[in-house]
């Protein structure tokens, strides 16, 4: 494990040579208090092709992101998340693949730059409450 800046986006590489399009990262919702969840993404890069696979993230109580490379299987990478382990309230992350030459991220804003996505941990009781309250 490698701890990385805690500004995302402060290597003027990754600014510049991130591509697009190439990783599919649908957000779990809800993200559930001390629930271990799985943060994964799908790509169509071939495994032969892919010289690393990452994710980086962070929650409240941890200063700087995480790396943890993810091992693939037909194209699905996965990272088990364990609020035991990683403490917090909240969280931040994003996926990098390398391949070749090339570096494709997720999620990316409009101007081709990671931006990670913020997920807020919320009480499932109270989840579960509200939806009730809504439905009737």
């Amino acid at each position: 494990m490698v701890i990385i800046a805690q500004e995302l986006n402060a290597d003027p590489f990754l600014k510049t040579m991130i591509l697009k399009h190439r990783l599919f990262h649908k957000q779990p919702k809800p993200l559930f208090k001390n629930r271990s969840h799985y943060l994964d993404f799908v790509t169509d890069i071939p495994k032969d092709s892919v010289d690393r696979a990452t994710l980086f993230f962070k929650t409240n109580i941890i200063d700087n992101y995480q790396e943890f490379s993810l091992d693939g299987s037909y194209g699905l990478y996965r990272f088990k998340y364990d609020p035991k382990i990683y403490p917090g309230a909240s969280i931040q992350y994003y996926f990098v693949i390398e391949s070749n030459d090339n570096i494709y991220g997720t999620p990316m804003n409009s101007q081709g730059m990671l931006v990670p996505i913020n997920g807020e941990f919320i009480d499932p009781i109270q989840y579960y409450k509200q939806r009730a309250r809504m439905s009737q």
